[in-house]
C-alpha cells in the first residue's frame, strides 16, 4: 500500500513538472523569438541599408519588435490553454498607498541597484574590463521613443506576460511561492546580472500589488512611474549639470530611507492565501525548477547574460 502511494505521488509530481515544463518553454519561446527577429532585422539593415545599423530610432524599433512585438506573443502562444487560477478579488490601492508602494519600490530598486552596481564593479576588477550593462545602450534613443518604451509599451506588455499570464498560472501553488516565481522568471527574463536582481526585487512588490487589488492595472502604473525615473527624470536632472547630479543624489537616498520604511508595514499587510495543488513548498519549488522548460529557460539567460561578462 506504502508503495502504491509512493508510486501515485510521483506520477502527480510528474505531472506538475510537466505544467512548470510548459511555463519554462513559453518563456523560452519569447526569448527565442526576440533573439530571431532582433538578427533577422539587424541584418536586412546591414545588407540593405547600413545606415539604419547606428540610427537609433531604428534600434528602437528593433528592441521594441523583437522583444514585445514577437516576444510576449510567441509565449502567449505557448501558454494558451492552460490552466489558470480565477479572477482574484480584491480593493484597488488608495492614493496613499498607491504613493507608498511607489516609493518602496523605488528603495527597494536603489537598493538593490547599488549591490549590484557593486558587484559588478568587482567583476569587472577581476576581469579587467567593465561590465557591459545593456540599459546604457538605451542613451542612444531619442528621449521621447524612450519615454513610450519605458513608460508604455514595456509596463503593459511585461505586467500582462508576468502578473497576468504567469502569475495566474502559478496561484494554484500558493500566493507566496507564486509571487516569488514569477519575480524570478520577470529577472531572467531581462537576460543579464545588471537587470536581474533589481528586476527580481521590484517584480516582488508588483506581483504583491496584483494579488493584493485584483488589478494588472496598478502593477502596470506602478511599473511605469518607476521606470520614468530612469527614462525621463534622470535625463531632466542630467541637463542641469551639477545641480542635477545632487538633486538625482537627494532623490536617490530619499527614496531608499522613505521608501523602504514602509516595506515592513506592507508585508504584515499582505496576507498570501495558500495553494489548493497539495504541494508543500519545497516540492512545488522542485517541481517548478527540475523540468526540461524551466532548465532551457534558464541555460539561455546564463548564455546571454554570460555575454556580457566575457
Amino acid at each position: 500500500m506504502e508503495r502504491s502511494e509512493r508510486a501515485e505521488r510521483a506520477l502527480r509530481l510528474r505531472g506538475h513538472r510537466e505544467r512548470f515544463s510548459r511555463l519554462g518553454w513559453a518563456l523560452v519561446a519569447q526569448m527565442a523569438a526576440m533573439l530571431a527577429v532582433q538578427t533577422a532585422l539587424l541584418l536586412a539593415a546591414q545588407a540593405l541599408a547600413p545606415a539604419l545599423a547606428g540610427s537609433g530610432v531604428f534600434l528602437w524599433l528593433v528592441s521594441v519588435l523583437s522583444a514585445y512585438g514577437a516576444g510576449v506573443p510567441a509565449a502567449w502562444l505557448v501558454l494558451r490553454g492552460t490552466e489558470e487560477a480565477p479572477p482574484q478579488p480584491g480593493a484597488p490601492l488608495g492614493p496613499g498607498r498607491f504613493f507608498r508602494s511607489y516609493l518602496a519600490g523605488l528603495g527597494l530598486m536603489y537598493l538593490v541597484n547599488l549591490a549590484t552596481l557593486a558587484l559588478m564593479g568587482l567583476v569587472g576588477l577581476l576581469r579587467g574590463q567593465t561590465v557591459e550593462n545593456p540599459v546604457d545602450n538605451m542613451a542612444d534613443y531619442p528621449l521621447v521613443l524612450n519615454l513610450l518604451l519605458g513608460c508604455v509599451i514595456a509596463p503593459v506588455c511585461e505586467e500582462y506576460l508576468f502578473r497576468g499570464l504567469l502569475l495566474n498560472r502559478l496561484r494554484p501553488y500558493g500566493e507566496r511561492f507564486a509571487v516569488w516565481a514569477s519575480a524570478l522568471c520577470f529577472g531572467l527574463f531581462h537576460g543579464n546580472f545588471s537587470q536581474f536582481f533589481y528586476a527580481c526585487a521590484i517584480g516582488v512588490l508588483f506581483a504583491g500589488v496584483v494579488l493584493k487589488t485584483g488589478r494588472l492595472r496598478q502593477a502596470m502604473l506602478l511599473h511605469a512611474l518607476i521606470n520614468f525615473v530612469g527614462t525621463g527624470l534622470i535625463p531632466l536632472l542630467s541637463g542641469l549639470g551639477e545641480a542635477g547630479d545632487w538633486l538625482l543624489t537627494l532623490l536617490v537616498l530619499a527614496a531608499m530611507f522613505v521608501g523602504l520604511a514602509f516595506l515592513p508595514a506592507m508585508r504584515r499587510e499582505f496576507s498570501p492565501a495558500p495553494g489548493w495543488k497539495g504541494l508543500t513548498a519545497g516540492e512545488a519549488w522542485r517541481c517548478f525548477l527540475a523540468n526540461p522548460g524551466m532548465l532551457c529557460f534558464l541555460a539561455l539567460f546564463l548564455l546571454l547574460a554570460g555575454s556580457y561578462l566575457v
